[in-house]
C-alpha cells in the first residue's frame, strides 16, 4: 500500500560550510533542501573553529590592521594580503544519498497498483523491507548536514523547527483534505521535533553527547523489555498490546501512528547516527572518510541485529533495534555512494540524484500534492486499467511511480537551471 495513511515523508539537506575573508557573502550552493543543512546555511560564513556551539564561529578582523612591533623577518608582511582560508569540497555523495531516498519515497509512496514486489511495500507489522529504510535515510542524512552548518544560532534552530513542523501539518491537511490543525503524527513533524532534540545535544562537549544519547537509548530499550503498564505485558510487541500505543493512546490521548510522539526520541537516535557520520565526513577525506564511515555503518547495523534477537525490527514501533539497523544501513550506502563519485566532480554518472537530492523540499511537496492528486483523482483513475489490460499488472504498477520520479526530477532540473533554491 502507499506510505503510511497519516503521514508524509521529510527530507534535509546537505551544506558545507563556506569560508570566507571579511564580510563577502557567500555564493549560493546547487543543492537547497528541507532545512538545507541540518541547522541552515548563512549568507555570511565565517570559519568555524573545533567546537559545536555558537561560540565556535570565529569572525575573521575586519578593517585596517594595527602595525604592531615584530621582528625584521616581519618587516613589510602587512603588504601581503592575507590568503584566503578554501571552502571544504562539498560532500557530494550526501547529496546524491537524498536525492536517491527521495526517488524512493516517491515510487513506495504512489504505486500504480498492488502487484508491485513486496520491497516496495511496508511491512505489515514485525521486519524490514527496503521501504522501511527510506525514512530513516532521510533523518540519517540531516544528521550528516548538521556539522557543515553555518547558521546555528537559537533563532534558526527554533525558527526551522517551527516551519518544518507546520508545513508538515499543512500538507497532512492538504493531502486527506481535512481541516488545518496541529497534527503530531507526520513525517515533518517527526523530522522537526527530532531535528532539535539533537540540535540541543549537540549544543554540549561531546562527552555530554554521547552520555545524553545512551541515556535516552538504553533507556527506551530497557523500557520495551521490562516495563508493563496497565494491560501491557512487558517485552511485548503486537499489534494489540505494545509500549508505544498505550503511550500514545492512555498517555497523550491520541490514536496510534507510527510518527507519534512515542518515537520522537527514536527518530532523535537516527539523526544523532547521522550527525556522526557528518562530523566524520568534515573532519576527514578519502579512504580514511570512507573507512571511518564504513566502520561507524558496520558497527551500528550489527549492534541492531543483535539487539533484534531481543527486540524485533518495527517500523510502527521505532524500536531500538529498528533504528539501528536502518541507520547502519544508511551509512553503508552512503559510504558505497562516496566510492562512486569522484571527489573532483559533482556527482559525475549520478548528478540527477545530486540534483533531485538538493531539491527535496519542493519534490517531497509536489509528490504530496501535484503527484497525490494525479494518482488518487486526475489521471491514475482513468488510465490504469487501460494499462494494465494492455501490458500486464507489474507493468501498471511500476508506470505511475516511474513517470513520478521522472517528474520530480524534472521539476528539481528546471530549478536547478533557474538557480531556484527553497530553504525553510
Amino acid at each position: 500500500m502507499s506510505e503510511e495513511q497519516t503521514a508524509v515523508y521529510g527530507r534535509a539537506a546537505n551544506d558545507e560550510t563556506t569560508a570566507v575573508r571579511g564580510p563577502a557573502r557567500a555564493a549560493p550552493e546547487s543543492a537547497a533542501d528541507t532545512v538545507r543543512s541540518g541547522a541552515g546555511d548563512d549568507p555570511v560564513a565565517y570559519p568555524i573553529s573545533p567546537g559545536t556551539g555558537d561560540d565556535a564561529v570565529t569572525k575573521p578582523q575586519t578593517g585596517p590592521a594595527r602595525p604592531d612591533a615584530a621582528s625584521p623577518a616581519d618587516a613589510g608582511s602587512s603588504a601581503t594580503p592575507q590568503a584566503t582560508p578554501a571552502k571544504p569540497p562539498r560532500f557530494y555523495a550526501l547529496d546524491a544519498f537524498r536525492g536517491l531516498t527521495i526517488a524512493l519515497m516517491v515510487f513506495v509512496n504512489w504505486p500504480g497498483n498492488w502487484y508491485l514486489p513486496g520491497a516496495f511495500g511496508h511491512s505489515e507489522w514485525s521486519g524490514l523491507t527496503l521501504a522501511d529504510t527510506v525514512f530513516p535515510g532521510f533523518l540519517v542524512a540531516m544528521g550528516t548536514a548538521m556539522p557543515y552548518a553555518t547558521r546555528t544560532s537559537w533563532r534558526n534552530a527554533l525558527g526551522r523547527t517551527f516551519k518544518l513542523f507546520m508545513l508538515g501539518c499543512v500538507l497532512v491537511s492538504y493531502k486527506y483534505m481535512v481541516p488545518m490543525d496541529i497534527y503530531p503524527a507526520g513525517i515533518l513533524q517527526m523530522t522537526a521535533i527530532a531535528y532539535l532534540l539533537v540540535w540541543l545535544v549537540t549544543r554540549t562537549p561531546r562527552y555530554v553527547q554521547w552520555s545524553i544519547m545512551a541515556v535516552f537509548f538504553l533507556g527506551i530499550t530497557a523500557a520495551w523489555l521490562w516495563y508493563s503498564p496497565a494491560g501491557v505485558p512487558a517485552g511485548s510487541f503486537t499489534q494489540d498490546a505494545n509500549l508505544a500505543d498505550w503511550f500514545d493512546t492512555t498517555v497523550l490521548g491520541i490514536g496510534a501512528n507510527p510518527e507519534n510522539p512515542h518515537g520522537w526520541i527514536q527518530a532523535a537516535s537516527s539523526v544523532y547516527i547521522g550527525y556522526l557520520a557528518g562530523e566524520i565526513s568534515r573532519a576527514t577525506s578519502g579512504l580514511r572518510r570512507i573507512g571511518w564511515l564504513a566502520t561507524l555503518g558496520a558497527g551500528t547495523l550489527i549492534l541492531g541485529v543483535v539487539l533484534a534477537v531481543v527486540i524485533p525490527l518495527n517500523k510502527y514501533l521505532w524500536t531500538p533495534s529498528f533504528v539501528l539497523v536502518t541507520g547502519g544501513i544508511a551509512v553503508l550506502e552512503l559510504v558505497l555512494l562516496a566510492l562512486i563519485i569522484p571527489a573532483s566532480s559533482k556527482g559525475g554518472l549520478l548528478r540527477p540524484l545530486v540534483v533531485l537530492g538538493g531539491h527535496a523540499i519542493v519534490v517531497y511537496a509536489f509528490s504530496e500534492t501535484i503527484v497525490g492528486r494525479a494518482h488518487n483523482v486526475w489521471l491514475w483513475p482513468y488510465w490504469e486499467p487501460l494499462v494494465t489490460e494492455r501490458f500486464g499488472e507489474l507493468f501498471a504498477g511500476a508506470l505511475f511511480p516511474a513517470v513520478a520520479v521522472l517528474s520530480c526530477f524534472a521539476l528539481a532540473y528546471a530549478m536547478e537551471k533557474l538557480n531556484i533554491h527553497v530553504r525553510l
